[in-house]
Formats: structure tokens, C-alpha cells, sequence
């Protein structure tokens, strides 16, 4: 077992044993191991980093005002006490959404959402960061407020681009650090910035208008660039986020997955007689799972307006979090919107268990509500004042297993488990416990994961398995063919007569991706080389491409990837990248030295 898996496995172990330990210090311990992982993360990154490199990076700058007053008032000692303090819950929050602290500039924090450890959405992880940490620091300032002459502020400037990343100093002695126009952009934003401020540059809104609400401001003129930069200011996340890929106003019927929409309708036409069943989709960012699921959802619905379907969803940066999945599943079970106060999701939680259960009720909800953070009332509260540890985990798993073979009595049931390769143990734990209940139940569970070999998913992709044996149906997504890629981008561009060598570029850039498809036909639409035809129907290209740019939405995609390798594989796939796309073995292993 390797130090991650240790770690990983101590931090599950703990969170089983919720009330079994003093509240306190099990916070305390699960916040050690937890940072303790991501210093992990950090020393096997760096040290290859270190050496330098072309990278996607959203920058962070955040500075925070009313130390000056709290200087003028409080002695030297206690000043620098309560700026650790500060930083120390600002910086716990840069570290759950995968951030890297690059440094601290007196009150200003610089960092780094990309590198060294790059994501699939750090721009996302970097404006929920500074939601979060404009929170974190109302609730220091509410701790702190007899201590404090003034409130103290945040405002940031955060902006996404292309960077150089690697040592930064002198031969004695270097810092990991980042530069580029991509940095000195991010910190103008601060500096224009207000207090309660968030300025994001256009390539950092573009990347997440779907998710967040903006206001777009003035163009800004600044020194060094010849001309207005476009400024957004945050306001918030939305309630109901769009989608981040597809490309709007072009529109594809899906292609190359009939065999195994033809075996999914198979197994459906099971659960349309009351047999429930577990279903695994497995395949590769942006191969379609998602698009299959939706495809299976129209199928169901059309077939039958009885059946009721929800969708919850693991998140990247929630794969520490207990529960997280499984409360997002939960609260779409209960019709909540996802900005839901407790107090509203007590009330519909307990409405759906007083219609699920007559006599069974006053047993169930406490431990729902438990499991969603709901407040409880007194009688609720007293159920649970004496269950603790293992106990507290067996009954909370018992309720949910009650709930689900009510609800899926009370009508067909489908739950979709959307990206599990992200999600957190306790929820994993949780799906284990019901999956017996699609032998008894209409309840079909669809599940959605990434083949990773390795890592919690795959172990409880294998668990699945061993307990349902051939009741686990298993649907694999391969790659589009050459045919199939040609079709999908003739019927994304409206059969468009692109020359034959820029329809070759697209489908070999896209190798088989449907995802990779659209992002490259999206890029060459934003530059201009891709532009509608005077009739209005159909594309065409306005000027000769040789070559084609990975689109920067994939980058994360492909640099997650990449900087998940470990520091051998990821410099042999580094010196094979300077070599070209194709190329003998023989000579990367003279290049690199290697047999």
C-alpha cells in the first residue's frame, strides 16, 4: 500500500468513527491527514516542475485590507499572530480546491490553480476558492471581532493563461514559481480591484460563464497593452450552472454508440417489469457517457412517465468531503434547489418521510437528516445524542436503504452516480450499501466513472462486481472511429464542404473524442477560421490551416492527465512531445538514454 493509499484509507477510517471521538479532535485530525495529502501531492509534482514548463494556469492574486488599523491599535506580536491566523484559514481553503500557494507579499496572497498539479477546471476551483475564502474570512472576522478595530476585506484578481512554471532564482537556491503576461494581468486586476472584489480576466470568463454570474465592466486600459482589456467582476455561483461543453447553436444526433445504446435498452426493458439493476458506463473524458445516460433518460421517459429519475454528481474538489455525492443525490431526491437553506431542506425531507413512512417516520428522518446537515428538532436530536461511531454509520445506512425501497415502491426508481472517479469514500460506501436493493426493488443504478486501474473507484468497480457477478452490467465507451468522426463533423458544421486537409486536422487533433471534436471546432470558430456561409447553412474556412492549436479547454483535460504520470513517465512523454507525433522507438530511447 503506497503512503496515498494510507493516508486516503486513515482518513475514511476516522469518518466512519464520527461521534465515536471527541468532536474536536477528530476535526482536528481528519484537517492533519488532509493537508497532509496534499503536501503529498506537492513533493511528487515539484521536483520535476522544478525544472520548468509550458503551462495552462489561472492565477490568483488576493489581497487583504485592514491590517494598517490593526497595526496602528494591537502590539507588533499579536499584528503577526492574527495575519497567521488568517492566512491559515485562507489558505485551508486554496488547499481543498487543489490550489498551490506560491507566496505571501506582506498582506497578499499570489496562487496558483494549475501548477505545479494541474485540473481538469482550475478556473472553476479558483473562483469557488475565492467565494469560499470571502466567507471564511467574514466568519475570522466574527471570531476575531473583539480583537479586531476594523473588519477586515478581501478582493482579488484572478486571470487564466499561459505561463512559464519551474525554479525561479539563483543556482544556490530556487522557488517554484510561475511568469508570463498571464501573472502580471492578474495582479493589475487586484490592483483595480475594491474591497468584497472579484475582477476575473475574459479568458477566465469565458472558461466559466456557464457556472458563475458576471458583470461585465468598462474596458480597461493598461500600461503594456495595446489595448482596453475586457474585466469581469464575480458576483456568484449559480444556482442552476449550464453546461460547460457542447457548443451552442450546433447540434449533433449521437454517433457511433448504437451497439451499446441497443444493449442498454436491453437491460431497460428488464427494469420496465419491475426487476431493478446496476449499470456501469465506463469510458474516457468526453467519450459521451453523459450523452448516453441522456439519451437512456429520453428512452425512459418517453416510455413511461411513472419513472422517477435522479441525477447526483461527485465533484474534483470534493473527493476528501464526507458525503458529498451522496447529499447532492439526495437533495435531488427531495426537488431542492441546489442553493437550499438547512432549514428548507428539513422541512421537505421531513414531508417526504411523513408520505414514505406512517408508523416508521420519528426512526428514519434523524439519521437523513444527519446525513444531509439538517437541523433537527429536540425529539430527533435525543435519537441520536446516544448513538455513536459504527453504530451512528450502520443506522444512517439502514435508513437510506429504508428510504430508497419506499420510494422505489412507491414508483420505478432511477438514480444516476455521475463522475464517481471523483467521488468520496463515505459516498461510495453508501452506493455499496443499496446496491442489494436492486435484487428486491425497481431501482436501477446507473454509474458513471473513468477506467482509472487504480484508486478507490476501481476497487469499488471490482467490489461491485464480486457482490452482483453478472448483475452488473458493464457498457465501455472505445473511441469514435475515422467513419464515425467524419460524420459527427458533418453534422456539428451542417455537412459544411471544409477542404479535405482541414477535416483531416480536426479528426486526427480529436482522435475518436467527441468532447475533442467540439472544443476544436469551437477554437476555430472564436479565431475566425471557421465562419458561417452567406446562406447561412453550413461552414466554411476562411483561411489555410496547416496546423491546429489545442484549444485551451482541453488543456486541462490533457494536463491533468499528464502531471498524474509520475516524474519518469511524465519526462519521457516530455522529450517524445519535442521529438513529433510519430516517431521510432529507437530513437526516444537514444534521446532519453533508455533501453
Amino acid at each position: 500500500m503506497t503512503e496515498r493509499q494510507e493516508i486516503e484509507q486513515a482518513i475514511t477510517t476516522l469518518e466512519a468513527r464520527e461521534g465515536l471521538v471527541d468532536e474536536v479532535v477528530l476535526a482536528t485530525t481528519l484537517a492533519a491527514l488532509r493537508k497532509q495529502l496534499v503536501e503529498l501531492e506537492r513533493s511528487e509534482t515539484l521536483p520535476l516542475a522544478l525544472k520548468g514548463e509550458r503551462k495552462q494556469v489561472t492565477v490568483m492574486f488576493a489581497d487583504i485590507s485592514g491590517f494598517t488599523a490593526m497595526s496602528e491599535k494591537l502590539d507588533p506580536e499579536e499584528v503577526r499572530s492574527m495575519i497567521n491566523a488568517c492566512f491559515e484559514r485562507l489558505g485551508a481553503v486554496i488547499d481543498q480546491y487543489g490550489g498551490h500557494i506560491d507566496k505571501f507579499i506582506g498582506d497578499e496572497i499570489m496562487a496558483l490553480f494549475g501548477a505545479p498539479q494541474a485540473h481538469e477546471n482550475d478556473p472553476e476551483r479558483a473562483l469557488r476558492a475565492a467565494l469560499d475564502m470571502m466567507a471564511a474570512l467574514e466568519t475570522f472576522n466574527d471570531e476575531h471581532a473583539g480583537l479586531i478595530p476594523k473588519r477586515l476585506a478581501l478582493h482579488f484578481g484572478i486571470n487564466t493563461g499561459l505561463v512559464i512554471a519551474g525554479g525561479i532564482g539563483t543556482r544556490q537556491r530556487q522557488d517554484y514559481s510561475v511568469m508570463g503576461d498571464t501573472v502580471n494581468l492578474a495582479a493589475r486586476l487586484e490592483d483595480l480591484s475594491e474591497a468584497g472584489e472579484t475582477l476575473v480576466g475574459e479568458d477566465t470568463y469565458r472558461l466559466t460563464g456557464p457556472l458563475f454570474e458576471f458583470e461585465p465592466l468598462k474596458p480597461v486600459a493598461l500600461k503594456g497593452k495595446e489595448k482596453p482589456v475586457r474585466v469581469y467582476r464575480l458576483l456568484r455561483a449559480k444556482a442552476a450552472p449550464g453546461r460547460v461543453r457542447g457548443i451552442e447553436g450546433l447540434y449533433s444526433p449521437m454517433v457511433g454508440r448504437e451497439r451499446e445504446l441497443a444493449r442498454a435498452k436491453e437491460i431497460l426493458a428488464h427494469f420496465e417489469q419491475g426487476q431493478g439493476g446496476v449499470i456501469s458506463v465506463i469510458g474516457d473524458a468526453g467519450l459521451g457517457k453523459s450523452r448516453l445516460i441522456s439519451e437512456l433518460c429520453d428512452e425512459l421517459c418517453r416510455q413511461n412517465n411513472q419513472i422517477e429519475w435522479a441525477e447526483g454528481c461527485a465533484l474534483s474538489y470534493g473527493e476528501s468531503a464526507s458525503y458529498l455525492a451522496a447529499r447532492d443525490m439526495f437533495r435531488k431526491l427531495l426537488g431542492l434547489a441546489p442553493d437550499a437553506s438547512p432549514h428548507e431542506v428539513s422541512r421537505a425531507l421531513r414531508v417526504e418521510v411523513n408520505s414514505l413512512f406512517a408508523d416508521q417516520s420519528a426512526e428514519i428522518f434523524p439519521y437523513l437528516a444527519h446525513l444531509l446537515d439538517a437541523p433537527l428538532d429536540e425529539e430527533s436530536a435525543q435519537r441520536l445524542k446516544y448513538v455513536e461511531g459504527e453504530t451512528l454509520q450502520q443506522r444512517l445506512l439502514q435508513a437510506v436503504q429504508s428510504y430508497l425501497a419506499a420510494k422505489a415502491k412507491h414508483g420505478p426508481l432511477v438514480l444516476v452516480w455521475e463522475d464517481l472517479h471523483w467521488g468520496d469514500p463515505s459516498s461510495l460506501g453508501l452506493l455499496e450499501a443499496t446496491l442489494p436493493l436492486t435484487r428486491t426493488s425497481p431501482l436501477l443504478l446507473l454509474l458513471i466513472y473513468r477506467p482509472a486501474r487504480e484508486g478507490r473507484v476501481w476497487a469499488f468497480h471490482q467490489r461491485v462486481s464480486a457482490l452482483l457477478g453478472d448483475d452488473h452490467q458493464i457498457i465501455e465507451l472505445a473511441p469514435l472511429t475515422a467513419a464515425e468522426s467524419n460524420q459527427l463533423l458533418d453534422n456539428l458544421l451542417e455537412s459544411s464542404q471544409l477542404p479535405e486537409k482541414t477535416r483531416r486536422l480536426i479528426i486526427s487533433k480529436a482522435e475518436g473524442n467527441p468532447f475533442y471534436v467540439e472544443e476544436v471546432i469551437r477554437s476555430l470558430i472564436d479565431s475566425g477560421a471557421l465562419t458561417r456561409s452567406e446562406t447561412g447553412r453550413g461552414w466554411v474556412a476562411t483561411a489555410r490551416l496547416d496546423d491546429i492549436t489545442i484549444p485551451d479547454t482541453l488543456q486541462g483535460v490533457i494536463m491533468a492527465r499528464i502531471d498524474r504520470l509520475d516524474a519518469e513517465a511524465k519526462r519521457i512523454l516530455q522529450v517524445a512531445s519535442v521529438i513529433g507525433r510519430t516517431f521510432p522507438y529507437r530513437v526516444l530511447a537514444r534521446v532519453t538514454g533508455a533501453e
